[in-house]
């Protein structure tokens, strides 16, 4: 008997059974794939690391006459445990080309080596370990690849002294210490016969051999003490900063993993009004079973059978839609690094299975109400007669609404239960829209200028090849500055040009040496800069620390830094503090005041060109096309926008992303609007059809339901914008802060973007979706009064 009631009451509420089918399989998709992600984010860079290898300690160093001071230093230090290296021949953009243009445009050192000689492990773009690589083909690191368009099987050349050899293009690269866009070395393997060719020139012995450092400590300040003399370092940095230097992809990271945890609320929460919401309406039902004997606890086991073999059978299909929706959900993360939950399919299993649990358990909670009802309810329609509160605050003949918005505003107030849980869902989607759009505005803006320690200029030209000439002596800054402006004044563009150049300096503090990267710049002024405490360097003897730096070497405003330079030892006393996130933080600035060998310098970021004209917006953006073709350079060469994107490397991925949130949005939106509306007319089909009975026209009707949802968006609207900036503050200014923004940072808030145009989408939506569903309410006639099914 029970089986046939199932069976029977499966065919006559398709409708509702369908939906609730519909919101089952949505709840095991979004908590399956959600949690499958979540697992995935939050272990991520550990998981990844542990799988490449990594070490305590890294170093970037370069041989001077086949001399290398840091493994000198190395085998007589007391703190390394033990140390691995690559034998590595630096590169730079110019070296690498296609069909007689640059390959690549990066504006660092790149490192090219073998992979048998590595102790260290890489992965392809499917997250499997390279294990060997072909004679004449090369893998390179994702961020340099994907920008340059490189497809599998390309071909190009590297020409570096008297080598002139192709290659093929064998893939992209993960590679767990220098794939973070941040880090800004590409990284490329060739095979060993082809890397002794390469390191057999002379000149690539001479100028570009070097080697890169893995090595285990116990004891990280000691090492780094030990080790911060050593000579022709480019970089020395511990695992903890390269974790920071993931730091743009973890911000993506952190938004999936807020989206996933807001699709488990959001399909959880519909899915136990919708389950509350079938029961309820079956009064009828419920009350007819009890006219003929049937007792509380069996009807209650007809609705648990019911909801679930529905349970059963969503969960199975959300189990297979989770899979490809879970790897769109977390591609945009995974591309510069491995991330993968290693038991992925027993999580899905287990969450849908968790989904089937749930639904009982809200099932066997909704018919408690069973025992309330009587087969008297079945007569009455559910209702008694009685009610001893108002329904709504709002009278028909007090307002100045016409009938139509009356019943729509007052069918949201007087019953807030229903339209506050869809309130809520339209004000999550909402604010995840918006809290991307900011944060995604914020890292493309001009403000982040001050974060990077940077002067507004007219172009930055990211030109590796003029700064690796620097670094290696080929060339000083003034001739390679000297160049620039006489290429530009040829070419009637007259500007001032200057870099903000790096020195890695050996600084002792509080009887502790440190390997610090320092900035100095000649010809801009320190007042230039933002300070968060002190006033700025101004004398030759005074310098300015990030935050950070000075809470790790103990000193404050006041306080006196010994730097050691060019082999001499100086006094500096700090008079500044700022935040910075270049150099995951740990940054120091010297006074222009101060002279610097030019030898010492270990990189730069870019050549800061200011036109003498003072042009706008516009010419500056036709000059810029113009110097890509003078300098034979398609993106390196930037306006400010431009230039900390490329810094950055995620503004763009986050407004992907953002897209990506936004389309998923609109697309639970969408089911929302459609399947609450269904519900609705099937739960109000009596109320329609008097409505019909009295006079009111199929337009009226429509318009009053589509209302309700209009006030629903609204209200929803007005949440999302009050919830935005505390969100900002909760979720994403704690990543800004690991990366030394330790002061807060300057959202850039676009209010016809955020509070316009993304609300307005969305409210479209809602108002379309639920028009075109209020549309069926024409299939009830007003005869329809009278029908009890």
């Amino acid at each position: 008997m029970y089986m046939r009631i199932i069976r029977k009451d499966l065919k006559r509420k398709k409708t509702m059974n369908i939906i609730l089918l519909m919101f089952v399989i949505l709840s095991a998709m979004f908590v399956a794939s959600s949690v499958n992600n979540i697992a995935a984010v939050s272990g991520g860079l550990d998981h990844y690391f542990e799988e490449a290898g990594m070490a305590d300690y890294y170093i970037l160093s370069q041989k001077t006459d086949g001399r290398d001071s840091v493994e000198e230093l190395l085998k007589s230090s007391e703190n390394a445990k033990s140390y691995r290296r690559d034998d590595v021949i630096y590169t730079t953009e110019d070296n690498f080309k296609r069909n007689g243009k640059k390959l690549m445009e990066y504006s660092n050192i790149s490192i090219l080596q073998s992979l048998s000689d590595s102790k260290f492990k890489f992965f392809d773009k499917n997250n499997n370990a390279v294990k060997n690589v072909e004679s004449g083909k090369m893998y390179i690191t994702g961020a340099a690849a994907n920008r340059s368009g490189l497809q599998v099987g390309d071909k190009f050349t590297l020409e570096i002294g008297d080598i002139n050899m192709e290659f093929e293009f064998a893939g992209v690269l993960k590679d767990a210490f220098l794939g973070a866009e941040m880090m800004g070395n590409p990284r490329m393997l060739v095979s060993d016969e082809d890397l002794k060719k390469i390191a057999n020139d002379d000149f690539a012995r001479q100028y570009n051999s070097g080697s890169v450092y893995y090595i285990e400590t116990d004891n990280l300040k000691a090492l780094q003490s030990e080790i911060s003399d050593a000579e022709n370092v480019y970089l020395m940095i511990d695992n903890d900063t390269v974790k920071l230097s993931y730091f743009m992809n973890m911000i993506v990271a952190v938004i999936i993993l807020i989206l996933s945890i807001g699709l488990i609320i959001v399909s959880f929460v519909v899915l136990r009004f919708t389950i509350g919401f079938t029961i309820a309406e079956e009064f009828r039902e419920i009350g007819v079973m009890k006219a003929i004997g049937l007792k509380n606890n069996s009807i209650r086991l007809i609705y648990l059978t019911k909801y679930f073999f529905i349970a059963f059978i969503g969960a199975f299909i959300g189990y297979f839609l989770n899979i490809p929706f879970g790897k769109m959900l977390i591609k945009s993360v995974s591309d510069d690094m491995v991330l993968e939950n290693k038991n992925s399919q027993i999580t899905e299993i287990l969450c849908c299975i968790f989904v089937v649990a749930v639904i009982l358990f809200f099932s066997w909670s909704c018919t408690g109400k069973i025992k309330k009802l009587s087969p008297i309810d079945a007569v009455r329609s559910g209702q008694t007669g009685e009610r001893f509160r108002k329904k709504s605050i709002l009278h028909l003949g007090k307002t100045r609404l016409n009938s139509t918005a009356f019943l729509a505003l007052n069918d949201v107030i007087s019953q807030p239960k229903q339209f506050s849980v869809i309130t809520f869902i339209f004000a999550i989607c909402t604010v995840f829209v918006m809290v991307l759009s900011v944060t995604a505005n914020t890292l493309g803006s001009e403000k982040m200028l001050k974060l990077l320690g940077i002067t507004k200029s007219d172009v930055y030209f990211m030109d590796s090849k003029r700064i690796t000439d620097v670094i290696s002596g080929a060339k000083n800054d003034e001739e390679t500055i000297k160049e620039i402006s006489d290429i530009l004044a040829q070419n009637d563009m007259p500007a001032s040009v200057y870099m903000e150049e790096w020195y890695n300096l050996s600084v002792t503090a509080n009887d502790t040496k440190y390997k610090v990267t320092f900035v100095w710049c000649e010809d801009t002024k320190t007042t230039d800069y933002t300070y968060t405490k002190g006033s700025a360097p101004k004398y030759e003897n005074e310098v300015a620390l990030s935050e950070v730096l000075a809470e790790k070497m103990d000193v404050n405003i006041g306080d006196t830094l010994i730097i050691n330079i060019d082999g001499e030892d100086k006094k500096f006393i700090v008079t500044a503090l700022f935040q910075s996130i270049m150099q995951t933080g740990t940054i120091g600035r010297l006074s222009p005041e101060f002279k610097i060998p030019n030898k010492l310098m270990t990189g730069a970021v870019a050549y800061q060109i200011n036109f003498d004209d003072g042009p706008n917006e516009k010419i500056i953006s036709e000059r810029i096309e113009k110097l890509k073709d003078i300098f034979d350079n398609k993106k390196n060469i930037y306006d400010a926008r431009g230039f900390i994107n490329a810094v950055t490397g995620v503004s763009d991925t986050i407004k992907s992303v953002r897209n990506f949130v936004l389309l998923i949005s609109l697309i639970v939106i969408i089911l929302i609007a459609v399947l609450m509306e269904r519900s609705f007319i099937s739960k109000e089909s009596s109320e329609i059809a008097l409505m019909k009975a009295i006079g009111f026209k199929n337009g009226s009707i429509m318009l009053q339901h589509t209302g309700r949802f209009l006030v629903s968006v609204i209200l929803a609207q007005l949440v999302a914008a009050g919830l935005c900036v505390p969100l900002l503050i909760l979720f994403i200014e704690p990543i800004f802060s690991t990366m030394g923004a330790t002061a807060g940072i300057e959202y850039q808030f676009n209010v016809l973007e955020q509070f316009v145009i993304y609300p307005l989408i969305i409210m479209a939506t809602v108002v379309i979706s639920a028009f075109l569903t209020a549309v069926y309410t024409k299939t009830i006639k007003a005869q329809d009064t009278a029908n009890i099914e």
